[in-house]
């Protein structure tokens, strides 16, 4: 936050931004409901990978866009 207001940004978008990108796991298995269902789906670390890289890019898309229309970045 320290490093948001020497910027000359919004401390606290600069704390949202930190928190909802912490909680973007959708590249690895990391959630334990993920965890129960890889093996017997038979899903591999690659296949949540994949799928994962897609949420992200879409995940990011919308924060941005959603911090742009509150905070104005």
């Amino acid at each position: 936050m320290n490093m948001a207001v020497m910027a000359g940004a919004d401390p606290r978008m600069a704390a949202l931004v930190v928190g909802l990108s912490a909680s973007n796991t959708f590249v690895l298995p990391t959630h334990q409901v993920n965890a129960l269902i890889m093996r017997p789906g038979g899903y591999r670390t690659i296949d949540y990978a994949k799928a994962g890289l897609v949420m992200t890019a879409l995940f990011l898309v919308v924060e941005l866009t959603i911090l742009y229309f509150f905070y104005g970045i």
